[in-house]
């Protein structure tokens, strides 16, 4: 299930839906930016975007690896 919709930079700016990150992707992502913000992160669920961005500070956020498609 999808979190509401957020502003996507990777997406043109516009609103997307961002979903919960998988086993794999929260271990990228906690291994960026620490066990105390790894889990307020979301990823885009518009199906080719790779971003990763804060649950509640869109514009701290990331493009995840190709290996991620």
């Amino acid at each position: 299930m999808a979190d509401s919709s957020k502003r996507c930079k990777n997406c043109g700016d516009r609103m997307q839906n961002f979903r919960k990150l998988t086993d794999g992707e929260y271990d990228y992502v906690l291994a960026q930016v620490g066990r105390a913000e790894a889990g307020n992160y979301r990823r885009c669920d518009n199906g080719r975007c790779r971003r990763v961005q804060h649950y509640f500070r869109f514009g701290e956020g990331f493009t995840l690896p190709d290996s991620f498609r």
